[in-house]
């Protein structure tokens, strides 16, 4: 039983080890765009410096806007973590194209390939120093009561915006729009 000890304390060490470094358990790297850890990083880095921002609500044409000194970016940017891609399973379900210039990544593209997946569509863009500039989300989620359509666009000097697109078999089709501008 004492020789166990030892073993069981290093098997948790290398397990604490790989959490750490955000390897998988085979110790490769993350097959895709990080994007969970790239909007937690955001939404720490908003939280401190709490920008003042215009947020704008539209649902179905009716426009509401209002000026907010602080938000819990926590909640506000939630909805891009839950589009993130990077799980070793789906791997092989997303196509993966990028645009380099002068040898410099200017654009990572995750296409679906499986019609079944919620996250469609995931390009990043890189400015010339090679920090995102821009990232653009497509998801779709089809049922026999409803289909959902959400475009998320996030830029981390300039706000974020979510247009969702709603149809049920049995109402008209909804759109509700939020746009957030850092001032």
């Amino acid at each position: 039983m004492k020789a166990l000890f030892p073993i069981l304390a290093l098997l948790v060490v290398i397990t604490a080890c790989e959490k750490e470094t955000g390897a998988n358990r085979n110790g490769r790297p993350q097959a895709f765009f990080d994007l969970k850890g790239y909007i937690q990083k955001e939404t720490q880095r908003l939280s401190s410096q709490q920008p003042r921002v215009l947020k704008r609500i539209s649902i179905d044409g009716e426009q509401e806007e209002k000026t907010f000194d602080t938000l819990d970016y926590s909640k506000e940017l939630a909805i891009f973590s839950r589009s993130d891609i990077n799980k070793t399973a789906w791997f092989a379900k997303y196509q993966a194209d990028s645009t380099f210039s002068q040898g410099q990544l200017q654009q990572i593209t995750y296409a679906a390939k499986d019609k079944k997946l919620k996250t469609r569509l995931l390009e990043v863009r890189f400015d010339g120093q090679g920090a995102v500039s821009d990232i653009h989300i497509s998801n779709v989620t089809e049922s026999l009561v409803a289909d959902v359509r959400q475009d998320l666009a996030y830029q981390p000097a300039e706000g974020y915006s979510l247009t969702t697109r709603q149809s049920t078999a049995l109402s008209d089709e909804k759109e509700i729009s939020v746009v957030v501008k850092f001032r």
